[in-house]
């Protein structure tokens, strides 16, 4: 190694380095790798394939606007059939949650009705949210558009929404509004589902009787003649299906209209006010059920109630709204009697004081302390929370209690048939073996 001025020189001769790459390039690279994603390898002409499906046509139909009397006979029965589907109470429960939640972002009322009206599936309730959404346009606001609709939007829906544009709060009354519907439209479910199983069970229960009755016990009954025995000795659970072969088979016409006409009958006395009042009273007081039922309405009471007053409506306005919503007319009786002595200057809870089997003396008790504080609507939410929960618990217990009855009942019907069908074989064949 020689040292040169201010260069050191070496034996060794140093590779010469590669020219660097444009800082361009590098970044591209950089960039390139960045923006792939993994897994992307094949199936781009699914892509391409999915983006030529189309949505299907919209329905931009507004009652009142729309006419389709030009319309073809099909389109016309078409609409006929529409305009009297039903609209599901989960339906709008997520119309009016998904409405709180864009009024809450600052859309515009119009703007997201006509937004989840697009969105919607339900045909009749497009429709519906589309001549609220003309209507709004037209300078109405959002309750009386709703209020052309009492067959889809009730009192109580109308009365919320009314309140919450009255005070500003819309979004949070339609955010009140869709968990009541939630809560109702769960209820509802788990009453069906409690009510199910018993159905399906007799009613196969009964086909299977009319079966036997109608293409086995002739069968038997042709053996036990040709067999020579005498109807006289046989045995009783046998004689009445006997009799209830004949009247199944020779009278079965004399049977359905016997049915259909008390059928009518009832249906024309609980059209009634003095049927509906007393039918009404007759399910709050059967067994099971009846308790059921007395803590469904107190729930639904209470419930409605608290939301009406939170919403800022008058006492009695919000009482008028609970009572028009009930279904039972003794809980709207006693709702109008409620109404009567507020007006009077009393309490809402001196006027449920006589009436325990209604409301339960702890129901009382809340809603005292309720308007003592001037706390009544979280009292009144409390209350409801409680009773939800009672009537869950309750409808548990009634269909594990179901089981073993249905259980208990399909062995008795089993036992009494093989009893009328298998008794008699072998009393044939006793006779032969003789």
């Amino acid at each position: 190694m020689e040292f040169d001025g201010l260069q050191i020189k070496s034996d060794k001769v140093n590779p010469a380095p590669a020219p660097a790459e444009p800082a361009k390039k590098v970044e591209e690279q950089v960039d390139s790798l960045d923006y792939v994603v993994e897994g992307v390898n094949g199936g781009n002409e699914l892509l391409q394939q999915i983006k030529t499906f189309k949505k299907a046509a919209e329905d931009h139909v507004v009652y009142g606007v729309y006419n389709n009397m030009d319309k073809g006979f099909g389109q016309r029965v078409n609409d006929f059939f529409i305009d009297h589907s039903k609209i599901r109470l989960k339906e709008k429960s997520y119309f009016f949650h998904m409405l709180a939640v864009m009024v809450d972002a600052g859309i515009p009322v119009v703007s997201a009705v006509k937004s989840l009206a697009s969105r919607g599936e339900n045909i009749r309730f497009k429709r519906v949210l589309n001549t609220v959404a003309y209507n709004c346009e037209q300078g109405a606001n959002l309750a009386d558009s709703m209020s052309r609709f009492e067959e889809v939007f009730d009192e109580l829906e109308i009365g919320i929404v009314r309140s919450g544009e009255a005070t500003g709060k819309l979004h949070q009354m339609l955010f009140k509004l869709s968990g009541m519907l939630d809560k109702k439209h769960d209820l509802n479910m788990k009453l069906w589902g409690a009510a199910v199983y018993p159905i399906a069970v007799l009613c196969v229960l009964l086909l299977v009787a009319i079966g036997m009755l109608v293409f086995v016990f002739p069968t038997l009954l042709n053996l036990l003649s040709e067999g020579g025995i005498d109807k006289a000795t046989l045995p009783t659970a046998t004689k009445i299906l006997m009799a209830l072969q004949t009247a199944v088979v020779g009278y079965w016409w004399l049977i359905v209209l016997t049915l259909f006409g008390l059928y009518g009958v009832f249906n024309v006395y609980i059209s009634s006010d003095y049927g509906a009042t007393r039918w009404d009273y007759v399910k709050l007081k059967i067994p099971l059920i009846g308790g059921i039922l007395r803590k469904l309405f107190v729930l639904r009471f209470v419930g409605m109630l608290g939301i009406l007053i939170e919403a800022g409506l008058p006492v009695i306005k919000a009482l008028k709204i609970t009572g028009g919503a009930l279904s039972n007319r003794i809980y709207k009786l006693k709702t109008q009697e409620i109404i009567n002595g507020v007006k009077a200057g009393g309490k809402i809870s001196d006027n449920l004081r006589d009436s325990e089997f209604l409301f339960p003396m702890e129901v009382v008790q809340m809603v005292n302390v309720g308007e003592s504080s001037a706390n009544l609507a979280k009292i009144s939410e409390k209350i409801s929370d409680q009773y939800q929960r009672e009537v869950d618990n309750s409808l548990k217990k009634i269909s594990s209690l179901f089981e073993p009855i249905m259980i208990l009942v399909v062995g008795v019907f089993v036992a009494l048939l093989a009893l009328a069908i298998m008794a008699p074989i072998f009393n044939l064949s006793s006779n032969v073996g003789f």
